[in-house]
């Protein structure tokens, strides 16, 4: 089965390193690349979302949502796009389709299915050998939309779940779809604070004990001025109440330097992946208002209340110019999962907001900022160097936002993951992704790809090719 190439390659590729490492020297053991083959061909393809793609002509229809398949030398010229059918009229569950993405067996045939969801809707797409089907559609009323969402084991109970954080107009929730039910469920929080305002979530299986857990950034209302973000780790959103465990407050944020702290913002972006090796999954918190970065490391019993590496990234670049764009993943190879952080709103060549991205290597003590590569439209490099090479070969213009999203996938299938960078302002706002391939020694300087839209025959203007990726 496509899991199963996938991991073959994995496991091929750690031996070889094994086999070619020079002694004294440490290398952490090949984690299997995560699995996103969605039509089974041993490739893991690339998900996107065009939430304000134009609908058919006569309807209030928009978005959509693409699959782009992988191949050996990178992103092919295939696809698959999900749109709203002419016949949905609605506003509410025909529009924005692919603002959210997400990826999962939901209905365990052995095959990654496309979790999407719309302004009120969610959707389940299965690939078969009979082509695309949707196996779960669920219309939500206008205050029960999830503002993330991911598959997985949540619980105890064996079966894929659906979750993700959801508000209304006065109280936050962590819940979802358990074991495909028909009905989802969204049991009550252990604090009973007004909570709203939310930032960013990521899953992950943290402590290693087989189920994922959830990282959210949301703000709590004490009832005394302004509302305060804090960073919450939830074990098991099932089980009512839902614990929540403090790694970031506004008390964590009073002791400076603040970026040596668990000191969330409304702006922080949290992502999980394997920085240092060990096995475990690490949660990666970036907060462009404070130019930091700061990585939890996960162990047996969870991570520590305090983050185990913290760093000023205001070398790389100034707050106002960092994110939203974050991703980790093994670029190399060496089992050390790198950060790549987008910087959007760079200025690069004199452009204003053209951007940028740093791919921070990891390693066994965390990652290593000092042997960052700067990548931008232009070349890889110091930004405003000269003679970089170029493997884009496209040029930053004002307003591109390259970085803007970010994803680390291997679709080439050699265990190195790819780099692949939205730029949904390009082109007046039709879009790009940028595919850079990984190496041995980080993102190549020598092969990478720039997609355009047109190559899938989609060509409006408000497609904003990148906004969305999966990651």
């Amino acid at each position: 089965m496509n899991a199963q190439k996938i991991a073959r390659s994995a496991a091929l590729l750690a031996l070889m390193a094994a086999l070619i490492v020079p002694h004294g020297t440490a290398q952490a053991a090949a984690q299997a690349p995560g699995n996103t083959d969605f039509n089974g061909d041993g490739y893991n393809d690339v998900a996107l979302g065009s939430p304000n793609y134009p609908g058919y002509p006569g309807t209030n229809t928009s978005g959509l949502m693409a699959v782009l398949y992988g191949g050996p030398d990178g992103l092919t010229n295939s696809r698959h796009v999900i749109r709203p059918a002419p016949g949905c009229t609605s506003w509410g569950p025909c529009a924005r389709w692919g603002q959210l993405i997400s990826a999962a067996d939901v209905d365990g045939d052995g095959r990654t299915d496309l979790i999407s969801r719309g302004n009120y809707d969610m959707q389940v797409d299965s690939w078969t050998a009979q082509g695309v089907t949707t196996i779960e559609r669920r219309v939500l009323g206008p205050l029960g939309a999830p503002w993330r969402l991911a598959g997985g084991q949540f619980d105890d109970q064996p079966g894929t779940d659906i979750v993700g954080p959801i508000r209304g107009s006065y109280w936050f929730r962590v819940g979802g779809w358990y074991n495909r039910d028909a009905n989802a469920i969204y049991p009550d929080l252990d604090d009973k604070s007004y909570i709203n305002h939310e930032a960013s979530a990521a899953t992950g299986d943290i402590d290693g004990d087989g189920k994922l857990e959830i990282a959210v950034v949301a703000s709590r209302y004490s009832g005394e001025g302004e509302p305060g973000p804090h960073l919450w780790l939830i074990n098991d959103p099932h089980q009512a109440p839902v614990k929540l465990t403090v790694l970031g407050s506004p008390s964590t944020c009073a002791s400076p330097p603040s970026h040596g702290q668990g000191c969330p913002k409304a702006d922080s972006e949290v992502v999980m992946g394997n920085v240092n090796g060990d096995g475990h999954t690490d949660l990666v918190m970036l907060t462009p208002s404070t130019a930091s970065l700061q990585v939890w490391y996960g162990r047996a019993t969870g991570p520590s209340p305090a983050p185990g590496y913290s760093v000023d990234l205001s070398s790389l670049a100034t707050g106002a110019e960092l994110g939203p764009g974050l991703a980790v993943g093994d670029v190399n190879g060496d089992g050390w999962a790198e950060i790549a952080v987008g910087a959007a709103k760079a200025t690069v060549s004199g452009h204003s907001e053209a951007g940028a991205v740093m791919v921070i290597p990891g390693s066994a003590n965390g990652p290593v900022v000092k042997r960052a590569q700067t990548i931008t439209q232009d070349g890889i490099g110091p930004i405003g160097g000269s003679s970089l090479p170029d493997p884009i070969r496209e040029q930053s213009k004002p307003g591109d936002h390259f970085g803007q999203a970010i994803t680390i996938t291997d679709i080439t299938g050699d265990g190195r993951g790819e780099v692949i960078v939205g730029t949904p302002a390009k082109n007046g706002g039709s879009g790009m992704l940028a595919v850079l391939h990984g190496s041995a020694t980080g993102v190549s300087t020598v092969t990478a790809q720039a997609v355009h839209p047109s190559w899938y025959g989609l060509n409006s203007t408000q497609a904003n090719f990148g906004e969305v990726l999966l990651k």
